[in-house]
């Protein structure tokens, strides 16, 4: 073998070595380039989910921006509303609503609407639907049927939909009771209980009738003044919810267009929320979801671009979830190119060149990216120093490494609130800040964080240059080198002084009556048990102090009266008292007394006779003398309770017992007191549970026609048959629910009943009876009696003419004008009016001529004694004469005897009713003498 062959196998060797070196870089060079472009393409889908996420995210924050904005509107405005009329509590407007809500619409399209969801209650709910219908023909309070929205049913409380804007396109919501839906109520009792804002489930809105799917974010709106610590307390104070209505689909298909995020169709994107169950849904999906992906792809190891992010709405948890399918062989274009151009170097034996020319670009784009990082950091700088000099909270940077943490930098916003410019404060020891309130525990928490170099937080009470007193949040917050050491101190202030002394005023309020300055009823219970707990044993009386018929004032010379008027009785209360005892006012005219020092009920007595002298004073008000007297309850410790609530409680019993039996008086409670009070409740609750139960019926007594004997009508009596208390007498609950207000709904019954009976009767071809229905002096204050009556006649097609409306001589002489009004469009409907108990009241007889009667009915008090008594008889006559010199018919009730009966007869009389002829009885037992038609006289003593 000879040398030069030598030299070219040594040459083969060499270029086979310079080859698979060559191929060995191309592919530690496609691999890098893989691997590049790999983090390349994930931190450009981190980047662009990111972007998407944070959309979602920030219209949803959006919208809980809005509904506390709504929130906070209520609460302003109730607070100002509350001050101006020295109510309890204020109110918003429906127009003030609108002015404020629409502009918050308009701003956040997505929005499906702005409601303000009112807490109603049974009793509660005629006057408040007739109230809206007064704007909204047609309003009641809905909820969700079989067919739709319907009427919703009897519940003791409803949340209903009372503001709602836009009103356009969420008419349907108008008037939903939120309670009616387990979900809403649900959701809406945890944001009563929590006072913040709370979402609820995925639900189907009522707008597009329940096709479409959204979220309802709620906050409560408490009475204004009322104390929130305690769940009952909130709970109580809860008048009702703003709430924030949202179309997910449309919140997040808007916000991605509004950030022009639509267009790409590489991306899918996916929202879940939890549902009603607590099972994750899915409620929004944009583009389709990645197939699977090609072998090729698989092979090399790549997998789909997947981020899911959890997030919370309100307290409810949600998913977003953003896929991507890996970039196709296009973007794999660089790395095939590079591992061609590779071979073809390893080819040429360009190996270290390749070398060379890889490590330049390599250190260019370290360069370039260097330099892009360098830019981005100048740029976040400047704008960190403009965020800080456009605070509008002082900021300020101290030395951490000088004695005393002198002061640095201090923005412009410490200038305007501290008084100080920047040159004074720059090297002054941050203890100056302070002023003379140094020695405050609060600045220890502080004074301990820059030893101890660490974060502090303290609400701290300072001066500023002027000793102008100010508290101020303060944030500490150390700046450390990245080896570790504190180099500097970030303090941020935050200027709370307003909402400090909102926060002082608030607390006088929730202690004191805003109108008369006295203590109210939470301040009461304590002064009470402090009395009880210095007492040593001793007596303490609680006095509940009413004035009586105050409403008169109200009624006749206006509220505004009323106040004053108030206002002065408080200060002579007060004035009354001694210092060491207490006045407070608990409600209305309702007033509350804590003496001490009175050793026995008649020094007791002696002390409150001298507030009630001081009451009963002369007292001028608009140019009118008024003399008010004041009827009192007392109730004393330890005999009569040993605690406030009990006291409080038993004065009042005692209080009402004196309205009882007389006003203008004092009354000191009794334990037998307790037991009547609770009989009444009961029997007020039993009642209630009546009316739903239909525990009522209706006794018929005939009228019969004097002249022929004939069965003309019948008088419709109310008869209450408990399950428990057996059958309870009507003049033992008719007061009750005169004075609950049950006698309206009763009273409704009672005519309804009456018409769909007495059409029965006529039908069954028992002649052209008329049915007589007594009217209590409630319902005839009613403003919808005559529609009532209507409403009673129409739905039992009962000729109005059969129908007679008994009225009696008080209700109508109380308010004339306006009774003889509504007679007037009772008798334009065709009903019949008599006047019920005929000569006992004190009604005026030039009044009588102008009243539109038909039947004056004689009271059996002068019919019972029409034989025995020449008085009675030539009262009984008086009543008939003029009865048909008026041209109204007459009838007499309560008869029992033959003789009766002979006189009224002689007398002219036209109908009687009484046991001579029947006692009430029921419907099954009173047919078969109306059948009958003329029936005999049979009386009691025979």
């Amino acid at each position: 073998m000879n040398p030069t062959s030598l030299r070219m196998g040594a040459l083969s060797r060499a270029a086979v070595a310079t080859f698979f070196l060559g191929l060995a870089l191309t592919v530690v060079l496609c691999a890098g380039l893989r691997q590049a472009e790999t983090e390349r393409t994930q931190a450009e889908f981190a980047q662009r989910a990111a972007v998407r996420a944070a959309a979602v995210t920030r219209a949803f924050d959006e919208a809980t921006d809005a509904l506390r904005a709504t929130n906070l509107f209520f609460q302003v405005s109730g607070q100002q509303s509350g001050a101006q009329s020295g109510a309890q509590s204020g109110d918003v407007g429906r127009a003030q609503f609108d002015a404020f809500a629409q502009p918050l619409i308009r701003r956040h399209g997505y929005l499906q609407a702005l409601e303000f969801q009112r807490f109603v209650s049974a009793a509660e709910r005629a006057a408040f639907e007739a109230e809206r219908a007064r704007l909204w023909p047609g309003f009641a309070i809905s909820e969700r049927g079989p067919a739709g929205l319907e009427r919703a049913g009897p519940r003791a409380r409803y949340l209903v939909n009372d503001y709602v804007a836009p009103i356009v396109g969420n008419e349907a919501v108008y008037g939903y009771d939120a309670l009616s839906n387990p979900a809403q109520r649900a959701f809406s009792a945890r944001a009563v209980d929590s006072g913040e804002p709370i979402a609820s489930p995925l639900l189907d809105l009522v707008q597009g009738g329940w096709e479409r799917r959204g979220i309802l974010i709620a906050m409560p709106v408490y009475r204004p003044g009322a104390r929130l610590e305690s769940l009952a307390e909130r709970r109580a104070a809860a008048l009702g919810l703003t709430v924030v209505v949202i179309d997910v689909a449309l919140l997040v298909d808007g916000s991605l267009d509004a950030a022009h995020l639509l267009g790409d169709r590489d991306f899918s994107l996916s929202l879940s929320a939890a549902g009603a169950d607590g099972a994750m849904l899915q409620v929004f999906r944009h583009g389709q979801a990645p197939g699977p992906l090609p072998w090729w792809q698989v092979l090399a190891g790549e997998s789909q671009l997947r981020l899911k992010r959890g997030f919370d709405v309100a307290g409810s948890r949600w998913e977003l979830e953003v896929e991507q399918r890996p970039p196709g062989l296009v973007h794999r274009l660089a790395e095939l190119a590079a591992l061609v151009f590779g071979m073809v170097l390893s080819l040429a034996v360009a190996s270290l060149v390749h070398q060379r020319s890889a490590r330049i670009r390599r250190t260019e784009a370290l360069v370039e990216q260097r330099t892009a990082a360098l830019e981005i950091a100048t740029g976040s700088l400047r704008l960190y120093q403009r965020a800080i000099e456009a605070s509008a909270n002082p900021i300020l940077l101290a030395s951490a490494l000088r004695p005393g943490f002198p002061i640095e930098y201090a923005n412009p916003a410490t200038t305007r609130v501290y008084g100080y410019a920047a040159e004074e404060l720059a090297g002054r020891p941050l203890a100056m800040l302070a002023g003379d309130a140094a020695d405050q525990p609060a600045l220890e928490e502080l004074r301990q964080a820059l030893r101890e170099r660490r974060e502090g937080h303290a609400l701290v009470r300072q001066q500023t240059r002027d000793g102008t007193e100010l508290f101020g949040d303060v944030y500490i917050a150390p700046v450390r080198r990245p080896g570790g050491v504190t180099e500097h101190f970030v303090i941020t202030v935050y200027d709370v002084t307003k909402a400090k002394r909102y926060e002082a005023e608030l607390e006088h309020h929730a202690q004191y009556d805003t109108l008369t300055g006295l203590a109210n009823r939470a301040l009461l219970a304590d002064r009470i048990e402090r009395a009880i707990g210095t007492s040593g044993g001793k007596p303490v009386w609680a006095v509940a102090l009413d004035i009586d018929h105050f409403k008169l004032i109200n009624d006749t010379l206006g509220r505004r009266t009323g106040d004053e008027a108030l206002r002065a009785v408080a200060a002579r209360i007060q004035a009354a008292v001694r210092p060491a005892d207490t006045a407070a006012r608990v409600g209305g005219d309702d007033f509350m007394l804590v003496l001490c020092g009175c050793a026995d009920e008649r020094q007791a007595a002696a002390r409150l006779q001298l507030v009630r002298e001081a009451v009963s004073e002369p007292l001028e008000l608009d140019g009118q003398a008024l003399v008010l007297g004041c009827t009192a309850g007392v109730a004393g410790y330890p005999a009569d309770g040993e605690d406030a609530e009990t006291l409080v409680k038993h004065a009042e019993i005692a209080m009402y017992r004196a309205k009882e039996t007389g006003r203008n008086a004092v009354q000191f409670y009794e334990p037998h007191m307790n037991a009547r009070a609770i009989d009444r409740l009961v029997l007020e609750g039993a009642l209630r549970a009546a009316i739903q139960d239909d525990q009522f019926e209706l006794h018929f007594q005939p009228q019969v026609d004097l002249a022929s004997g004939f069965v003309v009508g019948t008088e419709a009596l109310i008869r209450w048959r408990h399950p428990q208390l057996g059958t309870v007498r009507p003049d033992r609950f008719i007061a009750l629910a005169e004075e609950t207000g049950l006698i309206v709904p009763i009273g409704a019954w009672v005519l309804r009943t009456a018409c769909r009976q007495n059409q029965r009767w006529r039908r069954a071809g028992l002649g052209p009876l008329r049915v007589a229905v007594n009217l209590s002096a409630r319902q005839f204050a009613e403003p919808d009696l005559v529609e009532t009556v209507a409403r009673a006649l129409e739905e039992s097609g009962l000729p109005p003419d059969s129908l007679e409306i008994e009225l009696t001589e008080s209700m109508m002489m109380s308010d004339v004008e306006a009774a003889i009004e509504t007679m007037r469009c009772l008798k334009r409907m065709g009903v019949k009016l008599s006047i019920d108990d005929f000569g006992t009241g004190y009604s005026s007889l030039s009044y009588l001529k102008r009243l539109p009667v038909d039947v004056l009915k004689i009271d059996r008090s002068f019919v019972q004694d029409i034989v025995s008594s020449a008085d009675s008889a030539a009262m009984v006559v008086a009543i008939v004469s003029l009865a048909h010199g008026l041209r109204m018919n007459v009838i007499a009730e309560g008869v029992e005897t033959l003789e009766q009966l002979d006189y009224l007869r002689n007398c002219g009389c036209d109908e009687v009713q009484g046991y001579v002829y029947c006692q009430p009885q029921p419907v099954q037992e009173v047919e078969p003498l109306l059948r009958a038609g003329r029936v005999q006289p049979a009386p009691v003593d025979a």
